[in-house]
């Protein structure tokens, strides 16, 4: 597989877990670091969107030209 398209799967496998972490992991934070104020999760969020939004971009401007021939492979198939 080619690099390029690794990055795009780690960028979205990123903004998955950053996702996660904003719904599920304010506890473990505090935790893991238990004198650091954590007084808005918000930010994990928003990242986690913008890493994902960006892979996903990306992977669509990297594989363009193959998804275009998945395409008109498909309509010539009709």
């Amino acid at each position: 597989m080619d690099k390029k398209i690794v990055l795009t799967y780690a960028l979205r496998i990123l903004g998955v877990l950053l996702v996660l972490v904003y719904f599920f992991g304010h506890p473990m934070l505090n935790r893991m670091f238990p004198g650091f104020p954590i007084s808005s999760l918000n930010y994990f969020f928003y990242a986690g969107l913008l890493c994902y939004l960006i892979g996903a971009v990306l992977y669509y401007v990297f594989n363009r030209k193959t998804l275009k021939k998945i395409a008109k492979d498909d309509e010539d198939g009709l």
